[in-house]
């Protein structure tokens, strides 16, 4: 190692030594003495463009409290003024409102009712109006209130107590409260300010003016007969007006039939009857539709209607809801059959039955009874059942079923039969709405106690529908040219087609058929018929629309139009085609069922033509 190096390793190991061991330092230089001179007196210096010295701002939170300190003593003072002079203002907490009469009253009858207004303010209370209302009938809703004739009180001093008297009728269901409304509008002495106090008294109604009660069962089987009886009693005199009461049903309810009959719709019953010794009762039978444990609810409305609209209780006086909740049936018999059917065909009628109580039923005993006025009596077969024709019934029991004689919980069955409706041609088609109606009912004994048995039993119904017979029949006729037809050569050929229609109307019907490429579309000859031809489809088409029952028969309806045969050579010694398929569709409008027919396809032999000789429908050369 140089020894340059070795000097360096000896500065490094001096210079972080703990203790210096440097004995003596060489002085490299002199400092030499400099001297300045320095002004014994301030020199005024130039004014240089800084910024002069600015006071610090005050921060917000001073200005805060500084603002706040100055409010508190403001309200401080402002309160003391007011405790040493007593002030000058109006304040509602100084108005009171008391209603002095009767906290109950009958419906319908007049309460007589003092109102005292006092004012402990110590300014007058100026331009005072006291506006008073209360429910209308027996609902509650703000839109029902009646409001009096608003009662000008003008000026209230300072301590003076102002007295009016009203009278209120109200109505409403027993032990229910109605509350009275007061409202005082006023301004305050000075101001043009409009302020209202407001006070409620609450009046109870111990009797409604009329009482309604409901005599119905509070559980019924789908679709079987109910029966729902209301009773209306007066019991205090009525104001002026035309009195009635509302029933209304739920969605699932088939109304069938009221005593007495209803006012206004099915629903509405006028009340001039009813007075003090002479209540009115009113009894509706019907249906009810629904599954299993659904809920059917009834109300019913009593009170006055509407002058501009009679179908709607507008006053009410009383009201009432009754539920009804729908279960299975005790012994279920269901009929299963089409809801509609062509003229005699065959309808085959099942009939499945349970028992759905918890314990054994005996002596079942089933009967169909068949009605309708198109009921064929002869046509009706069974092979487990006897039909009674002298009832038009069929029954089923023990003696023809074993299993009807003991009926176990849970258990089920089935029973069938067959018939067939009258012909609708001659002198059944004036026959109007052709239907045939099914009542089936089911019973049986259920042990009670001991030896007692209480009889269950259940009824359905169904009604099958007989379709109209609509038809249509289509025909050719020989009108020119070449005939036989020649190949190459044209023939011209008159289409007629002819409707038959039967009991029943028929609306939306049309008729279209195809035509052959070597067929050419002439034109119609039937200026009353809508029949038109459409060239990319190559259809003829005939809109029918709505046809009579008895069409065909006691009226007629057809369309004529003219084709044009031009054969080919390929055709020689054939029966060409005319017309393919004839599709014809409807509506039966008693039925609503929609019904469509075909008819097959005409050629060039002219059948229906008296003219027409064998031989003429080949094409020849």
């Amino acid at each position: 190692m140089s020894e340059e190096n070795h000097k360096i390793e000896d500065i490094k190991r001096r210079l972080y030594d703990r203790e210096d061991n440097v004995t003596h330092r060489n002085k490299e230089g002199t400092i030499h003495f400099i001297n300045h001179n320095v002004e014994q007196e301030w020199k005024h210096e130039e004014k240089v463009n800084t910024p002069e010295f600015q006071k610090p701002k005050t921060s917000i939170f001073k200005k805060f409290f500084i603002f706040s300190s100055i409010f508190f003593l403001g309200a401080i003072g402002f309160a003391f003024y007011m405790f040493s002079t007593g002030g000058s203002s109006v304040s509602s907490d100084n108005i009171d409102i008391t209603v002095i009469g009767n906290a109950f009253t009958k419906g319908g009858e007049e309460l007589p009712l003092q109102i005292e207004i006092t004012n402990r303010n110590k300014s007058n209370i100026e331009l005072a109006n006291l506006i008073v209302s209360y429910p209308n009938g027996a609902s509650d809703s703000l839109a029902d209130y009646v409001r009096l004739p608003r009662i000008s009180i003008g000026t209230i001093k300072p301590g003076e107590v102002i007295t009016e008297n009203i009278k209120v009728t109200l109505f409403g269901d027993e032990r229910s409260d109605r509350n009275i409304k007061i409202n005082l509008e006023y301004h305050p002495q000075g101001s043009n300010a409009i302020f209202t106090k407001e006070k409620e008294y609450s009046v109870n109604i111990s009797s409604a003016p009329l009482t309604l009660s409901v005599d119905a069962p509070e559980t019924a089987t789908s679709d079987q007969p109910i029966s729902f009886a209301v009773k209306v009693t007066l019991n205090t005199s009525l104001p002026s007006g035309d009195t009635v009461m509302q029933l209304t049903y739920p969605n699932n309810f088939i109304y069938e039939s009221a005593i007495p009959l209803p006012s206004f719709g099915n629903s509405m019953w006028k009340l001039d009857a009813l007075n003090l010794t002479n209540p009115v009762s009113v009894i509706v039978k019907g249906r009810i539709v629904g599954q299993d444990k659904d809920q059917q609810v009834f109300h019913v409305y009593a009170g006055t209607t509407n002058s501009t609209d009679k179908s709607n209780v507008n006053v009410v006086y009383n009201s009432l809801v009754h539920t009804v909740t729908i279960v299975k049936p005790f012994l279920e018999a269901n009929i299963l059959v089409d809801s509609t059917s062509s003229a005699g065909d065959d309808i085959n009628v099942r009939i499945s039955w349970a028992n759905n109580l918890s314990s054994r039923v005996t002596d079942g005993n089933i009967v169909a009874n068949i009605g309708g006025n198109v009921f064929d009596r002869a046509s009706v077969k069974t092979s487990d059942g006897f039909f009674d024709s002298l009832n038009n019934r069929v029954v089923w029991d023990k003696n023809s079923i074993l299993d009807l004689e003991n009926i176990e919980p849970g258990e089920k069955g089935e029973v069938s039969f067959t018939l067939k409706s009258l012909s609708l041609f001659g002198g059944q088609s004036s026959i109007k709405d052709p239907q045939i109606t099914f009542d089936v009912s089911i019973k049986g004994k259920q042990s009670s106690l001991g030896s007692t048995y209480t009889e269950v039993n259940n009824f359905s119904k169904k009604v099958v529908k007989i379709l109209s017979d609509f038809q249509i029949a289509s025909s050719a006729s020989y009108k020119s040219g070449a005939l036989p037809p020649k190949a190459e050569s044209e023939t011209n050929y008159n289409i007629t087609w002819s409707l038959s229609n039967g009991t029943n109307a028929i609306s939306g019907a049309t008729a279209r058929a195809t035509i052959p490429v070597y067929v050419k579309w002439v034109g119609s000859i039937s200026p009353r018929e809508n029949i038109t031809y459409n060239e990319s489809t190559r259809e003829v088409i005939w809109d029918i629309g709505s046809v009579r029952a008895n069409t065909g028969g006691s009226y007629n309806r057809e369309a004529t139009f003219t084709l044009a045969l031009n054969p080919s050579l390929s055709q020689v010694d054939s029966v060409p085609q005319l017309m393919g398929d004839l599709f014809l569709s409807g509506t039966d409008v008693f039925t609503g069922t929609d019904i469509k027919s075909k008819r097959g396809s005409i050629n060039t032999l002219l059948s229906g033509d008296p003219s027409f000789q064998s031989g003429q429908e080949r094409v020849i050369q």
